[in-house]
């Protein structure tokens, strides 16, 4: 069973640029967005289960020079499609 997730990122400073090429490059990381408002990043993950997912948040996303707090939003539904 896959699992994702949406995890919602503050950074300090101006670490937002470098925080957020270093996201893009990271295995599991679907989607990646810099954005306005309370949070600095939002982050799309898949993992194949939850320590995997674990890891990715814990071990990488939050060891990120600059990541400052991660709110983790999983997705309990499949996305719809439109068209």
């Amino acid at each position: 069973m896959a699992f994702e997730a949406f995890i919602l990122i503050n950074v300090t400073g101006d670490h937002t640029k470098s925080a957020y090429k270093t996201i893009t490059r990271m295995e599991g990381v679907k989607a990646a967005f810099m954005v306005t408002g309370v949070y600095d990043l939002i982050v799309h993950i898949a993992a194949q289960d939850m320590n995997q997912l674990g890891d990715i948040i814990l071990s990488n996303i939050r060891s990120i020079d600059g990541v400052k707090q991660t709110m983790t939003c999983l997705v309990l539904s499949p996305p719809v499609a439109h068209g």
